[in-house]
């Protein structure tokens, strides 16, 4: 500032005080800048004001500068507009626009935008960059004017030709969202450069957003940081914002929460609203900053006074957890209806998940299927899973499965896994859609890829059985491996069956007993069965019947048939608990209830023996028939042995014979025995001994010991075979080796006489012995002629005569008979 007055100056005042106007301006121009005079404003206005009356142009225009600032004059928005006015009407372009600003604006008149239109328009017409700026937004408004985005990009064009940053800034936006133009992001992106060239801090943010997203420019997350950078410097708060965005996520530069937070933090003080809720977020979780619920609290509250509907839903989250502010369900609702108001879907949605689970409200579906829908409406893809769960199971709807995969299905399009898997489950079953196992693969697949489990495990199920793909073992355990890898229950027993039964992979106890032990942890019944099972049997694990009962026990809770079954054998038999026949009739009768085949025959045999219950064959006959209209083997047998003696039901053979075979056909030992027994001798069929052969030699190749000893006796008389003393000795050592006493006594007879095997007493000695200390009267006679004769043992009379009075005393004719001639021939005997 020149504080000396200049040679300029002074003659510029003396022309001045001559009266001349345009000294007059120049001289108000000097005071006004402070150039060649001290700078003075009231001076200023005196001699503009000077000019002004003798019409000077410059001047009225500058009075109505000072007098809408204030400067050198008390500030007078009307007095501005008389001079602006003035100057106007000889058309100073410069006042023309100002005067379209104080009508647009509403300063010293009222509002009036057609008022402000006609002035930018003269201006305009002149040439007058600004009002062609104006203008334009005159148009791309709608104020004043009627809505025209073509003529506003008219208005834009020429001032953005002529280089004005801001024109071209809203030429750039005209053309990004194709108002007035053909939506071309090359051509805004152009338009934002050039702004932002200038400075232009909102076009700096623009282009910056466009190098983010890759529109009219390669995608570019380096050159997008630099410009939010540049923009933010200027103050802008969105590019602050976005700034802080980039930094959290790491794009465009390395990801720092820190300066995420500081970025967040300049753009939230100047209100910026998405800043606030990212800065409250980052309160929340304890990024870049300590967490600090309470702190998040403050910024969400911030966000939500300025009406965003995302913080309210927030607030309304820490509200319902009681973190950073005391629990307080009503006032969780408060927000979340308010974010609900303003159609965040989130929010809508929430309220029909609390509705839905009943948790701080009672439970009431036909609130939550309101709530579901509207969020649905908006495209929310979790309202439309959960109106689809509402429509499956008949929540607050009425049931509808064509409805229910309507809304998996849109959601599903979305790529919602769990919206995927459930309708991969309607085509399984044919609920609401057309079964179709490949659709139902398809569905499982998708949701399969995005890792959800029970879609793995469901997949697996499909290629264990072949349904919809070809039959894959293989693929089948890798899909229940990778869910059971996840935790899924289900997974985890499959897998588990998958290793016990070498099904696919190498048989492995152990890793059955791993994968059923993780289901059985989460409550899996199927798997805690199993598990007793390995432990009662010692597979895989250390044999205890105590973690059998255990296991069985969690597993009979849930109602698990074959658990309850189990648990009633372990009581039956005393293994791991305390023998208990009542409490086996107990388990048994629980499970028999759930028509569970295996228990129904094991509480038949109970009623039938009276163990734990009344003794009541009419029971037992009932309970066998239960089982064996399933097709249980052992049911069907033991019904069949009821009908052969008449116990419980009306004796009938051809009864018996006719649960015998399908037992038999099912391949039961026992039932091939008794039904060998009856084509033996008739019973309910015609006498047959080479039927009765045939049935006995299947029972006896599965080892059964009676029909081992009947075929022997059949080999040994040549009845329904060919006689064969050495087949005879074969099926007698068979049955003799498993204990029978009469197979035992036959075998030492033959090995007595040598037939079918080489003589040897010693060995007719030993087998004879073994039958006689079971009490068989022929073995213990055959031993005492023996010792009689001293063939195969020492002889000894004593020996002699107590295996014959052995004998004798069970009724034996051979036994009394020998006892009798050792006493006639006067042998000693015992006294």
């Amino acid at each position: 500032m020149d504080t000396k007055k200049s040679d300029k100056f002074l003659s510029t005042l003396e022309a001045a005080q001559k009266g001349d106007a345009d000294a007059q301006f120049a001289l108000g121009l000097m005071y006004e800048d402070g150039k060649g005079t001290e700078q003075n404003y009231v001076a200023a206005y005196k001699y503009y004001k000077l000019a002004a009356d003798q019409g000077n142009i410059n001047a009225q225009y500058k009075l109505g500068i000072m007098y809408y600032d204030g400067k050198g004059i008390e500030q007078n928005y009307i007095k501005s507009i008389e001079y602006f006015q003035l100057a106007a009407n000889q058309n100073d372009s410069d006042a023309q626009f100002n005067l379209g600003v104080m009508y647009g604006d509403g300063k010293g008149t009222e509002q009036n935008y057609v008022a402000a239109y006609k002035y930018y328009k003269l201006a305009a017409d002149q040439g007058n960059i600004d009002a062609q700026v104006n203008l334009g937004l005159l148009y791309a408004y709608g104020n004043g004017v009627e809505q025209n985005y073509e003529k506003a990009a008219e208005y834009y064009a020429a001032a953005a030709a002529k280089g004005d940053a801001i024109a071209q800034y809203n030429l750039g936006l005209l053309y990004e969202n194709g108002d007035g133009v053909e939506k071309n992001y090359a051509k805004a992106f152009e338009c934002y450069a050039a702004a932002a060239k200038q400075g232009e801090a909102i076009a700096q943010y623009n282009l910056g957003d466009l190098y983010y997203f890759g529109k009219g420019t390669e995608q570019n997350y380096t050159k997008s940081f630099e410009y939010f950078q540049l923009a933010a410097q200027q103050g802008n708060s969105d590019a602050q914002f976005s700034l802080g965005l980039m930094y959290e996520d790491g794009k465009g530069t390395e990801q720092n929460y820190t300066e995420a937070y500081k970025y967040y933090k300049l753009a939230a003080e100047q209100g910026n609203i998405d800043a606030q809720v990212n800065l409250g977020n980052l309160y929340c979780f304890g990024k870049g900053v300590e967490q600090n619920y309470t702190k998040s609290f403050e910024y969400y509250q911030l966000a939500a006074q300025q009406e965003d509907a995302t913080a309210q839903r927030y607030l309304g989250n820490l509200y319902y957890f009681g973190k950073g502010v005391e629990q307080n369900y009503t006032k969780s609702f408060e927000y979340y209806k308010l974010a609900a108001q303003q159609g965040d879907s989130e929010a809508l949605y929430t309220l029909g998940y609390i509705y839905d689970v009943g948790e701080v409200v009672a439970q009431d579906y036909a609130e939550a299927h309101k709530y579901f829908k509207q969020a649905a409406r908006l495209g929310n893809i979790s309202a439309l899973l959960s109106l689809g769960i509402l429509y499956e199971y008949g929540q607050g709807v009425e049931q509808n499965y064509e409805k229910a995969a309507e809304y998996y299905s849109a959601a599903a399009a979305q790529g919602d896994a769990a919206a995927q898997f459930n309708l991969g489950v309607c085509y399984e079953k044919g609920e609401g859609v057309d079964q179709s196992y490949e659709k139902a693969v398809e569905y499982y697949s998708a949701a399969a890829e995005q890792g959800y489990a029970a879609a793995q495990c469901n997949l697996g199920r499909l290629y264990e059985n072949g349904y919809g793909v070809e039959q894959n073992y293989e693929k089948a355990v890798e899909y229940y491996l990778t869910a059971a890898a996840q935790g899924d229950a289900a997974a985890q027993f499959n897998s588990g069956v998958c290793y016990e039964t070498g099904d696919s992979v190498e048989q492995n106890y152990e890793k059955a007993a791993e994968y059923y032990s993780a289901a059985a942890a989460q409550g899996h019944a199927n798997a805690q069965c199993n598990l007793g099972v390995l432990y009662e049997n010692g597979e895989g694990v250390d044999q205890s019947c105590e973690k059998a009962f255990e296991y069985y026990s969690a597993a009979a809770e849930q109602g698990h048939a074959a658990a309850q079954c189990n648990l009633g054998r372990l009581y039956e038999n005393g293994d791991g608990v305390e023998q208990n026949y009542e409490k086996a009739a107990e388990y048994y009768s629980t499970a028999a209830e759930q028509g569970y085949a295996n228990a129904q025959c094991n509480l038949g045999i109970l009623y039938e023996n009276g163990d734990g219950v009344e003794q009541n064959y009419q029971k037992a006959a009932e309970y066998y028939s239960a089982a064996a209209e399933q097709g249980h083997a052992n049911a069907q047998c033991n019904l069949g042995v009821l009908y052969e003696t008449g116990d419980g039901v009306d004796q009938s053979c051809e009864k018996a014979v006719e649960y015998y075979l399908a037992a038999a056909e099912q391949g039961d030992a026992v039932a091939q025995c008794n039904l060998g027994r009856l084509y033996e001798n008739g019973y309910g069929v015609e006498q047959n001994y080479e039927k009765a052969a045939e049935y006995y030699k299947l029972a006896a190749q599965q080892g059964d010991s009676n029909a081992q000893f009947n075929l022997g006796l059949y080999y040994e008389k040549g009845d329904g075979v060919d006689q064969s003393y050495e087949r005879a000795a074969e099926y007698y050592s068979a049955a003799a080796a498993q204990g029978d006493a009469a197979a035992q006594c036959n075998l030492g007879f033959l090995y007595h006489n040598g037939d079918g095997v080489e003589q040897n007493y010693e060995k007719a000695a030993e087998y004879y012995s073994a039958a006689a200390e079971q009490g068989n009267a022929a073995a213990q006679s055959n031993l005492g002629i023996l010792y009689e004769d001293g063939y195969g043992v020492e002889q000894n009379y004593e020996k002699a005569a107590e295996y014959y009075s052995a004998s004798a005393e069970q009724g034996c004719a051979a036994g009394q008979s020998n006892l009798g001639i050792l006493y006639k021939d006067g042998v000693k005997v015992l006294e």
